[in-house]
């Protein structure tokens, strides 16, 4: 009897130690707004292993997995936590589902709950209108400009980027880039740097950054949705401190800029009028052909070429085809093309050449066909018709052996012209014989000696170093004032900015001083225990005063005016701190 009752007992502990792992999942904000951030963690009281996570294509995942443990002993016992925490940003609204994740924990595995986040048009937390946040979204916002919302199929439109700002900002960290379904596109080239030019808004001037602009070509008709860009742009919010030289500082705020989804009505184009060989050109172009020579003799060569040039969906054009007569052999046909963006969208030229070899006399007929596309602008299909030509070929004839008389054709042209020999040098050109030797020669002997030379000035260079006639420490410092008046010299920044910044670098390079303690009491402690001569100190007071009573009040002294004056002084403290 009793051992089952110590069975019992040891059964319903083991239960009670099972029953006491416990694996949940859970979210900062069950309701957030669109394109805002929130954490999902996935919490555990014991050790684990095997995590899985559930599905979250619903969000965009910012980061994560970050995993973390704890072991706390409290009275004696000790428990431990394991979590797993995502970075998550709604990216839809509506009412979303997160899965369960799964975890093993003594070969048994463990699985959270289901979690539901409701995404909202906004936050739904209360923010007053005249909070930092809500006027920085007036002040910073992102727009998709598009040439035209109403185009056909094929036809170019050219879609722009542009982040509207009033507020200073920083660099924009892209979360979502966009998708283009349903169109054929291409980025423009624009440079390193966002372009930047003014421009207004609702009455309001704003600073407007290109940050992305391209040609656009839809493929089907109907609605096509252009999906959102989103972007985290930092936001430079002035608050009332101010730094050593009284500048009012900024608090960076981060808010989230989406150009929405775009949605755009493609129009099928027209029935009416529709040439039967039609194959999708949409544009404005010039068609033309050419047959260089119309008389020639057997085994001679002719070029025949074909060109469409202008404006519209070049990359996706294929030239008609010539109807060359079965007796005039036509090789491989050469084609180049050269198509660019430019301010309109894709322009340039597809050209396409062959060359031409009739083996026996008789007059022939080319067909150089047409070209048929349509134009958006007239909403008109156009064809434009060429002529065909007449080549009038002399001499015996001598089948596909004869020897072929190019015209007009480089060497670098042509690879096999049937099954000709390829060009070859008659000459061996300007070749030199030399019976002298490498080995042994003055060069040879030069090459050898250099890397001893090498060797051995490392070698002298690390005794100096080590019997202290170099001092590697002396030289480090000795390029710091040169990098302090380097920072002083920089363009595009103002004097006093350039005085400070170079005096915090020099500070802190040479001795350490943190640039959080630059100021002039600190700045004077150190000089005077490195023993500096008090009327260089008093040179860089002088120098910091007369910064501050420039940048606050409208009072100069006459030799302080200029820039080159404060500039000079600060160079000649810098060289003279630089020696200590």
């Amino acid at each position: 009897m009793k051992k089952n009752v110590l069975f019992l007992v040891f059964l319903l502990q083991s239960l009670l130690l099972v029953a006491q792992v416990s694996f949940t999942a859970s979210v900062n904000k069950n309701k957030v707004g669109l394109n805002e951030r929130f954490t999902l963690t996935f919490t555990l009281n014991d050790s684990g292993d095997r995590f899985t996570a559930p599905n979250l294509s619903d969000f965009s995942v910012l980061s994560g997995p970050a995993t973390s443990s704890s072991t706390t002993i409290i009275n004696g016992k000790m428990s431990k936590e394991n979590s797993y925490t995502y970075y998550l940003r709604a990216k839809k609204m509506g009412v979303f589902t997160i899965g369960p994740a799964s975890i093993t924990v003594d070969r048994k595995q463990y699985r959270s709950q289901i979690i539901s986040v409701q995404v909202l048009q906004s936050s739904p937390k209360n923010t007053s209108a005249a909070s930092p946040e809500e006027k920085a979204k007036k002040n910073v916002f992102l727009e998709l400009e598009l040439s035209n919302s109403e185009p056909y199929v094929g036809e170019q439109i050219i879609a722009t980027y542009k982040l509207y700002f009033s507020q200073e900002i920083r660099s924009p960290e892209l979360l979502e880039d966009p998708a283009f379904t349903g169109f054929w596109h291409e980025d423009f080239d624009l440079g390193e740097n966002y372009p930047i030019h003014k421009g207004r808004r609702n009455g309001k001037a704003f600073q407007v950054a290109t940050l992305k602009k391209m040609v656009l070509i839809p493929q089907r008709s109907g609605k096509l949705t252009i999906d959102p860009m989103d972007l985290e742009v930092p936001v430079a919010i002035p608050t009332n401190q101010r730094d050593f030289f009284g500048r009012r500082q900024s608090r960076i705020i981060r808010i989230i800029c989406s150009s929405g989804n775009k949605t755009i009505q493609v129009k099928d184009l027209p029935s009416e009028g529709k040439p039967s060989n039609f194959s999708g050109a949409v544009g404005a172009f010039e068609f033309s052909t050419r047959l260089d020579r119309d008389s020639i003799q057997t085994n001679e060569s002719a070029t025949l070429s074909m060109r469409v040039s202008g404006t519209g969906n070049l990359r996706m054009i294929d030239l008609p085809k010539f109807n060359i007569p079965n007796d005039v052999e036509a090789y491989e046909p050469k084609f180049k093309e050269q198509v660019n963006l430019k301010k309109q969208g894709l322009t340039g030229y597809k050209r396409v050449e062959y060359l031409l070899i009739p083996r026996n006399r008789g007059t022939y007929k080319i067909n150089s066909g047409n070209f048929s596309y349509f134009n958006p602008k007239t909403k008109k299909y156009l064809t434009v018709d060429k002529p065909s030509y007449t080549l009038t070929v002399h001499g015996e004839s001598s089948g596909a052996n004869g020897a072929v008389v190019l015209n007009n054709i480089t060497k670098e042209d042509v690879s096999f012209i049937g099954k000709d020999i390829l060009y070859i040098k008659t000459s061996p050109g300007d070749l030199k014989s030399s019976k002298k030797l490498f080995f042994g020669s003055g060069s040879f002997i030069t090459l050898l000696i250099i890397p001893m030379v090498l060797v051995l000035a490392a070698l002298l260079f690390v005794v100096l170093v080590r019997k202290s006639i170099i001092n590697l420490e002396q030289l480090r410092k000795g390029s710091v004032g040169k990098q302090a008046i380097k920072i002083l010299q920089s363009k595009g920044v103002d004097a006093h900015t350039a005085i400070e910044q170079a005096l915090q670098t020099f500070f802190y390079k040479k001795w350490n001083l943190d640039r959080a303690q630059f100021n002039k009491e600190r700045m004077e402690e150190v000089l005077l225990k490195n023993q500096v001569d008090s009327a260089v100190i008093e040179s860089l007071k002088e120098l910091l005063e007369a910064c501050e009573m420039a940048r606050f009040t409208s009072f100069q002294r006459k030799e302080d005016a200029q820039t080159s004056s404060l500039f000079d002084k600060t160079k000649d403290i810098i060289e003279k701190l630089d020696r200590y």
